[in-house]
């Protein structure tokens, strides 16, 4: 036993030795000093980098030549030692000439420095975002929106574009995408709508929509200046910087009239932290805005796996634009997603809603097809998530359009308005589905809140133009129109809607102004213009060029060259109802449930003597619908050219 500890004395004295050569060299104390410099040049050298948009592989490989460099300096400071007459090798420096001691005293003073200069750099990074976001030059922005025309009144006035509501209200403006990666502008822009999706679902909270929010992107305008436009009184704003798996999301609230940074906060994290993230941030802002009646707690976002979550983020953005090949494309990247997650509510209810517009804007698949895929992916999403708001709307318009059967639809629109009532689409989807039963006082105020919500898209300025086409209210109509066009010169609904108050009110000379920039806008298909030509001959009273033109359509239409609602909606301007009842029948025959709008197609009294047309109006949907707009007391006859003209 004695000889062991004799054996193992030599060795712990050799240990001790080697470390108090260590200290005596100094090697800890350059270590420490380089760890505390590195870290001080690269946070200085990524905000560079960041200022330059160098891509992430450059501060990558300075940290890679850094870590080379700790090896290298521990190994310089062994071997070698600072002198008065300069760097000598260690072997070389006399103990009694050595200066190790005053070399460790500026070593110590660096290092505190150096950790001054940290601390430094940690408080600024934490007290200040990484962009003055709410400065005049705001990272995020828009295409220069209208700044004539305002929200609109209980009455459907017009109301200064000033007057914002005391109510809270906020706008979530596109997180800056900070990564290098342009691929990453998905991601950021997914992160602000689903932050902008948990704020729909505070009570009493305004909410702007997407559509109007994400117009401001790309251009430096002031807060003020954008909270003006959309008609809030707060702003939130960020930014997304994604790097392999390591995330920081920046946010603050914004107080519009003041300027004043109500609330920030950056997070440092993990990718999958985002759901999280994405919580404390609403969360965050109902503290703020004090908007909660409750005390019932937000309901938490369900953790899902991060390939999921990025190809959802990727659909999300897709299902928006609303534009042909970016829809279905979007079905490919959803139903990825849900390969991964099957049980993804979000992404069912997104693809939902993609399958439910698409036949809106494309025909390259049948209008059945389409829509009973947005009923499976709803109800899949339902029977997970029965009050999911999206999912429910979703269903109606199918259960509106294909089935036929509005009574349903209202109850499940009231159903998702009751679970989100700052849902967009909720509230457009209801407004739509009671203009169409003739419900025309409650149409006005759900449509007009869609358009208080999304400000800035045409398409709620024309749902709510087409309910005042039947109220006769055309003032109102031609200020929604014009505004409506301001947003996108070619967006055909707001034509439409400033015709059809031309047509009623018999001003020849600017409806054919309005047709002409309509066809000009070049977004039209070739049977399109000739029916609005046609229309323009019967109001010039070539009646016999107008109904050759008409027919011409009807022909095209029993083809199925064309789709027959259109034809149907022309041949009652006409005033040609057995025409317009056939191309009824073939719609009902075939599906296609959007003869229901109402502008036209009223009810059966419309012509009385008209076969074609009672045989439609026979049939148990359209006969129970037109049963519910005599209840609602809907305007029986589209007005007849000047019918409306100013007294």
């Amino acid at each position: 036993m004695g000889a062991i500890c004799n054996r193992e004395l030599p060795n712990r004295s050799n240990k001790l030795s080697f470390i108090e050569e260590l200290k005596r060299r100094n090697v800890f104390r350059v270590g420490v000093a380089y760890i505390v410099a590195s870290w001080v040049m690269l946070q200085v050298a990524d905000l560079v980098l960041e200022a330059i948009s160098a891509p992430d592989w450059v501060l990558l490989t300075l940290m890679l030549v850094v870590g080379l460099g700790f090896v290298a300096a521990l190994i310089i400071a062994w071997a070698y030692e600072m002198t008065p007459e300069g760097i000598k090798r260690e072997q070389d420096v006399e103990r009694s000439e050595s200066v190790t001691n005053e070399t460790a005293a500026r070593l110590n003073r660096l290092t505190i420095g150096l950790v001054i200069a940290a601390v430094a750099i940690v408080a600024i990074d934490r007290m200040i975002p990484e962009k003055q976001l709410g400065s005049e030059n705001h990272l995020s922005a828009q295409t220069e929106a209208s700044t004539e025309g305002g929200p609109l009144s209980e009455n459907g006035s017009l109301t200064p574009i000033t007057a914002v509501s005391d109510e809270p209200s906020i706008a979530v403006l596109p997180f800056v995408n900070m990564s290098s990666d342009p691929e990453q502008e998905f991601f950021s822009d997914g992160i602000s709508e689903e932050i902008l999706n948990a704020l729909t679902k505070i009570p009493n909270l305004k909410v702007a929509a997407r559509t109007s929010s994400f117009q401001f992107k790309g251009q430096n305008l002031d807060i003020a200046d954008i909270a003006r436009q959309l008609r809030v009184n707060h702003v939130l704003e960020g930014s997304v910087r994604k790097a392999g798996l390591q995330l920081r999301i920046t946010a603050q609230l914004i107080e519009a009239r003041t300027g004043y940074h109500m609330w920030s906060e950056t997070f440092d994290r993990k990718l999958e932290d985002v759901f999280a993230i994405q919580d404390e941030i609403a969360g965050a802002i109902a503290a703020e805005l004090r908007t909660r009646l409750s005390k019932e707690p937000m309901r938490a976002s369900k953790a899902v796996n991060m390939d999921a979550y990025e190809l959802y983020l990727k659909g999300l953005g897709l299902v928006a634009t609303r534009k042909e090949e970016d829809l279905f494309t979007a079905f490919g990247v959803l139903k990825a997603a849900l390969e991964i997650e099957p049980d993804y509510v979000a992404a069912m209810a997104t693809l939902a809603r993609g399958y439910v517009v698409a036949p809106w804007f494309t025909n390259r698949v049948p209008v059945t097809e389409l829509r009973e895929q947005g009923r499976f992916w709803a109800n899949k999403a339902l029977q997970i998530e029965p009050d999911n708001a999206e999912a429910l709307s979703s269903l109606a318009i199918v259960v509106n359009e294909q089935d036929m059967d509005s009574d349903k639809a209202l109850q499940l629109l009231r159903q998702a308005v009751q679970a989100n009532p700052g849902h967009l689409a909720v509230n457009n989807f209801l407004g739509d589905v009671l203009f169409r039963t003739g419900d025309l006082a409650n149409a006005v105020v759900y449509e007009s809140k869609a358009a208080e919500l999304d400000p800035l898209a045409p398409v709620h300025l024309s749902d709510l133009a087409f309910v005042y086409l039947i109220t006769g209210d055309y003032d109102k109509v031609l200020d929604l129109s014009e505004r409506g066009l301001k947003q996108n010169p070619a967006f055909s609904n707001s034509h439409q809607g400033m015709r059809e108050a031309y047509w009623a009110r018999g001003d020849l000379e600017k409806l054919e102004q309005a047709t002409t920039a309509q066809i000009e806008s070049g977004v039209y298909s070739e049977s399109f213009e000739v029916l609005l030509s046609a229309r323009l001959d019967l109001t010039k009273g070539n009646t016999a060029e107008a109904k050759n033109k008409l027919m011409i359509m009807y022909e095209r239409a029993k083809r199925d060259e064309i789709g027959p609602i259109i034809v149907a909606f022309e041949a009652v301007a006409h005033g040609e109802f057995d025409i317009a009842g056939e191309m009824l029948l073939k719609a009902y025959a075939n599906q296609i449930g959007n003869w229901t709008f109402p502008l036209y197609v009223r009810l059966p009294e419309q012509a009385p003597d008209s076969a074609p047309w009672q045989e439609f109006w026979s049939l148990p949907e359209p006969a129970h619908l037109a049963k519910v707009r005599r209840a609602n007391g809907m305007p029986v006859h589209y007005p007849a050219f000047g019918e409306a003209a100013p007294r």
